[in-house]
C-alpha cells in the first residue's frame, strides 16, 4: 500500500506518519529528510544548498529522484508512507507512484496560526514550547528567555497558508477525482486523529 499524507503546516503529518508507520509496519519517507541527508559528494549538493540559502524551494526533479531511489529499498516492498510530497500538482509529473490512499489532514487556519505562532524556543536548552499549551512545569524547566523564529510570526504564517491553499487545493481535487482521498479532521489530539484514521482504514 502506498499512502500519501497531505495537510497544512502544523497539521500533525509527522506525528501521524510515525504512528501509521508503527501500526502498518511500513516506513514513513519524508522528502525533507532525504534532502537533509544528501551527502556532500552528491552531484547536485552545491546546487541544492545555493537554492536553500536564498530561501528557494528544492528542485522537484531532485526530490523526485531521491524518492524514486528510496522506495526501491527492501523495507518498502510492502508499501510506504510519503510525507512532504505533492504539495503542488506539477510535483506529480516527476513522481506519481499511483497512491492507494491519500490522507488529507484538515485543520482551520486559526488552529494553524495558534499552533505555529505560539512556538517559542528556550534560549537555555533549545527546547520548543507553545505558549498556548505550555504547562507550569515546562515554564519552570526553562531557566532562560524564550525566542520566536521569524517564520513563526502570525503574518508570515498566514502568508504561508495562503500559498499552501493556492498550490495544494488542485492536488486535493486531483486525488478526490481519483477516489483515493480521505479527509481527516486534524483538530483533536494526535491519539484521537490516529484512532479515526485506523477506523477509516479498517485497521484494528
Amino acid at each position: 500500500m502506498k499512502i500519501l499524507l497531505i495537510g497544512p503546516p502544523a497539521s500533525g503529518k509527522g506525528t501521524i506518519g510515525e504512528l501509521l508507520s508503527s501500526k502498518l509496519k511500513m516506513p514513513v519517507i519524508s522528502g525533507g529528510d532525504l534532502l537533509r541527508a544528501l551527502p556532500t559528494t552528491h552531484p547536485r549538493y552545491k546546487e541544492l544548498h545555493e537554492k536553500m540559502d536564498k530561501g528557494d524551494l528544492a528542485p522537484s526533479d531532485l526530490i523526485a529522484g531521491l524518492l524514486k531511489e528510496r522506495v526501491q529499498h527492501e523495507d518498502c516492498s510492502k508499501g510506504y508512507i510519503l510525507d512532504g510530497w505533492a504539495r503542488k500538482l506539477d510535483n506529480l509529473q516527476y513522481f506519481d507512484p499511483g497512491f492507494d490512499l491519500v490522507l488529507f489532514l484538515h485543520i482551520s487556519e486559526d488552529t494553524v496560526v495558534r499552533r505555529v505562532s505560539g512556538r517559542r524556543m528556550c534560549l537555555a536548552d533549545g527546547e520548543i514550547y507553545n505558549i498556548y499549551t505550555m504547562t507550569p512545569d515546562q515554564l519552570l524547566k526553562c531557566d532562560s528567555d524564550f525566542t520566536q523564529r521569524e517564520d513563526d510570526k502570525e503574518d508570515v504564517v498566514r502568508e504561508r497558508l495562503k500559498v499552501y491553499h493556492e498550490e495544494t487545493q488542485p492536488v486535493i481535487e486531483y486525488f478526490k477525482k481519483q477516489g483515493v482521498l480521505i479527509e481527516i479532521d486534524a483538530e483533536p489530539s494526535p491519539e484521537e486523529i490516529f484512532k479515526n484514521i485506523c477506523k477509516a482504514l479498517g485497521v484494528d
